[in-house]
């Protein structure tokens, strides 16, 4: 059993009827999405941070040379509040089977003021991951190749539709997305078919590529990081939020 505490910090009582979603994660293989190992969905039933929570698994399902993490949001109908923003490492390679986990609130969410004023708060004022226009400051570690000002590489995710659009420097995009609490999946996509510099199209390659291995992102303030398991594999810098 896993067992810890769910809170966030922010001024804001938690509904009566939230609802909170704890899983478990096996997020070994960087190429691939997290696999769910165990799931537990309770009612907050009136009760107010910092929350306790049990997460049950099955020993059998563990591997001692596998990663696990867990996370955690929280939803009021359809509608999400909270979501951790970083992983919580348990159960192998030296990691705890109790953790105390900090919830941070969602965009779309009620507005909330921060508690206090330690510098050691988590970031509550960041750019909402959708319908922000995120531009590539590096990709795999490196700076990304130089463009025009009119065809930067970026990218936008709609959640409405559940797809993102953008451009690698080069071509334009546009693809699905599934996207669950700060889990994250980019589908297949689409893409013009212009020629461009032999850099741009190195580039292009490694930024769709990039794409297919992204599980899960965070952001702080304006920066986005798309994460491939704990790996950051690209970061962007919210330049204005969409019409």
């Amino acid at each position: 059993m896993i067992t810890g505490t769910l809170t966030y910090r922010v001024r804001m009582a938690l509904p009566a009827n939230a609802t909170i979603n704890v899983r478990l994660e096996d997020v070994s293989r960087a190429d691939a999405p997290a696999a769910i190992i165990a799931e537990t969905i309770f009612a907050a039933g009136g009760k107010q941070v910092p929350i306790p929570f049990q997460l049950t698994y099955s020993p059998g399902d563990i591997q001692a040379r596998h990663r696990y993490q867990v996370r955690a949001q929280v939803r009021v109908e359809d509608k999400l509040l909270f979501v951790t923003t970083r992983a919580y490492p348990v159960l192998t390679n030296g990691a705890p089977a109790m953790v105390n986990m900090v919830l941070q609130p969602v965009s779309s969410g009620p507005s909330a003021s921060t508690s206090g004023a330690s510098g050691s708060a988590e970031n509550v004022d960041s750019m909402p991951l959708l319908g922000t226009t995120w531009t590539l400051t590096e990709l795999g570690g490196h700076a990304p190749v130089s463009t025009t000002a009119d065809n930067p590489a970026q990218l936008v995710l709609d959640g409405n539709q559940n797809r993102y659009s953008g451009s690698s420097g080069c071509n334009r995009l546009t693809g699905t997305i599934e996207l669950k609490g700060d889990s994250l999946n980019f589908g297949a996509g689409a893409s013009t078919m212009m020629a461009c510099p032999e850099p741009l199209m190195k580039q292009e390659q490694a930024f769709t590529k990039m794409l297919q291995s992204v599980t899960g992102y965070r952001i702080s303030g304006k920066t986005l990081e798309l994460l491939a398991g704990n790996k950051t594999v690209a970061k962007f810098k919210a330049a204005k939020p969409t019409p």
